[in-house]
C-alpha cells in the first residue's frame, strides 16, 4: 500500500481521472440495470434547464481552475535560498508542479462538462435521455468535484507555506 501512497503523492492529477471512470461505469451499469436515474429521469425541460445551469457554472470554474495554474506557475523557487532551504524551495517548486497538473486534469473535466452540456441543450430533448449524454455529464461533474477539492487544498496549502517561509 505504501508504493501506491508513494506514487499518488507525486502524482494527483491520476486521482480525478479514476473518480471520473468509476463514476462513468456506475452510472452506465445503473441506468442500464434500472433504468433512467439522475439526469435521465428528469423531464427534458428540467433537463435542458440544468444543461444551461452547468454550462454556466463549469465555465466559471475552468476559469477559477486556470487562473490557480497560472498562479501556481508565477510562484517560481526563490533564488536566494542556499543550502537545505534551496533543497526545500526545489521539493515545493515540484508540489506546486504537481498541483498545476490536477488542475489542468479538472479543466478538462469542466470543459467536457461544458461541451457536453451545450450538445445536450440541443441534442437531448427527447423524453427518455440521451445515455452518453447524461453519464459523461455526471460523472465528469463528480471527477470535476473531486480534482477541486484535492487541488484546492492544495493550493491552499501552497500559498500558505510560500508564505510562512522567510
Amino acid at each position: 500500500m505504501s508504493s501506491l501512497a508513494a506514487k499518488l503523492n507525486r502524482n494527483w492529477w491520476v486521482i480525478p481521472i479514476i473518480a471520473f471512470i468509476v463514476a462513468e461505469v456506475t452510472t452506465v451499469v445503473m441506468q442500464t440495470v434500472t433504468g433512467p436515474q439522475l439526469l435521465g429521469a428528469i423531464k427534458p425541460d428540467l433537463r435542458k434547464d440544468i444543461y444551461s445551469s452547468l454550462t454556466g457554472s463549469s465555465s466559471g470554474l475552468l476559469g477559477f481552475a486556470l487562473a490557480a495554474v497560472a498562479i501556481l506557475a508565477a510562484f517560481a523557487p526563490r533564488g536566494e535560498a542556499r543550502g537545505r532551504d534551496r533543497r526545500r524551495e526545489q521539493d515545493l517548486a515540484e508540489a506546486r508542479n504537481d498541483i498545476a497538473k490536477c488542475l489542468l486534469v479538472t479543466s478538462a473535466f469542466l470543459m467536457t462538462i461544458l461541451v457536453t452540456s451545450t450538445v445536450g441543450i440541443g441534442a437531448d430533448a427527447d423524453p427518455k435521455a440521451s445515455l452518453p449524454i447524461s453519464t459523461v455529464v455526471v460523472s465528469a461533474g463528480f471527477a470535476s468535484l473531486v480534482g477541486l477539492l484535492i487541488s484546492g487544498l492544495g493550493v491552499t496549502l501552497s500559498i500558505l507555506e510560500r508564505n510562512s517561509t522567510p
